[in-house]
């Protein structure tokens, strides 16, 4: 009875004290950099494919310190390549009233149920890196996946002029068949590429966005075609496996990569010769322009439909200018 007693004599001075704001419950967002005076009145909240690769990381690293230098609180969910976890994550923030949502989608047209929901409830939608076809979407900030790829194989294509001589090129991809984005980036390159003479492309083996199994596949491709000489790799964990399995097979001095973003193994391979051309996307900037669109939407003004951020070609000749994020 005692014990009854005092429970409910704890749980009457919870009451007042909530009664009288001296109890904060501030579980539903994150504040940034841990900073007490955000304005409670705007939550802008975050999904992201996964937080293992680097390019999620610092797109997540560019939205928090936008959040943090505009004074709003900022919540980040990690989909860990899961695209039901995903989708319920919007709808939980739906249900704990964020005013604005920045989707990066891991199956675009997955979410645009959930997103069209986000909208009626109010909600500003902000797409980045992949493209959801909805009318729900308020911004979409990114590059354009297929025309990047496409300079990259005009490079690829020069590249065989002058340093080729003519031998016979053969071809393969390590790519993320469950990416969209991917797919574009893949077909934007075979596209451009496949009118050269001497040209065979071999095969295409899924690294499904995930590092171990972007390594595996990569070895698969090497072994299924010893004689290949060329390697096109559509994202970040795709060209770190393929740079591993080079190594692992010893294969450095017969095969030349290409492909999207840098890392520090790929800038490695770029350093030992066997790396020759980097689409490098500027994804810190992706999520810092991501939130200044949400409270913009927020604040009432207008923001363009999409919002494009260059991407660099990355050789030997510039690398020295990306070094130092990947120390």
């Amino acid at each position: 009875m005692k014990k009854l007693v005092s429970c409910s004599l704890i749980g009457m001075l919870l009451l007042f004290l909530a009664a009288c704001g001296q109890v904060d419950d501030t579980s539903g967002s994150t504040k940034p950099d841990g900073d007490s005076s955000k304005d409670d009145g705007i939550t802008i909240a975050m999904t992201v494919i996964n937080q293992e690769a680097l390019f999620f990381t610092d797109m997540v690293k560019g939205a928090e310190k936008a959040a943090d230098e505009l004074g709003v609180n900022f919540t980040v969910f990690n989909a860990n390549n899961d695209t039901v976890a995903q989708h319920n994550s919007v709808e939980d923030f739906i249900s704990s009233g964020v005013d604005a949502i920045i989707v990066n989608a891991i199956d675009s047209k997955g979410m645009e149920s959930v997103v069209e929901q986000a909208k009626e409830a109010g909600i500003h939608i902000i797409s980045v890196d992949s493209v959801i076809e909805s009318d729900a979407v308020d911004v979409q900030i990114g590059v354009d996946n297929y025309e990047s790829s496409v300079e990259l194989g005009e490079y690829f294509n020069d590249y065989l002029k002058s340093e080729w001589d003519g031998k016979p090129v053969k071809l393969g991809t390590v790519g993320a068949l469950n990416s969209e984005i991917q797919i574009k980036r893949e077909d934007g390159f075979k596209d451009t590429v496949s009118g050269n003479d001497n040209l065979q492309i071999v095969n295409t083996v899924d690294g499904e966005n995930v590092q171990e199994k972007a390594l595996a596949a990569s070895e698969n491709l090497l072994t299924g075609s010893p004689d290949l000489t060329f390697a096109f790799a559509t994202g970040e964990p795709a060209f770190i496996g393929m740079v591993s399995a080079v190594r692992s097979q010893k294969a450095e001095d017969r095969v030349k990569l290409f492909g999207w973003d840098l890392s520090k193994q790929v800038i490695e391979g770029i350093d030992e010769g066997f790396v020759e051309a980097v689409l490098q996307q500027h994804p810190y900037e992706f999520g810092s322009e991501a939130v200044k669109a949400a409270k913009k939407l927020i604040d009432g003004e207008k923001v363009e439909k999409q919002l494009n951020v260059p991407v660099t070609i990355v050789t030997k000749d510039n690398v020295d200018e990306f070094r130092g994020s990947f120390e």
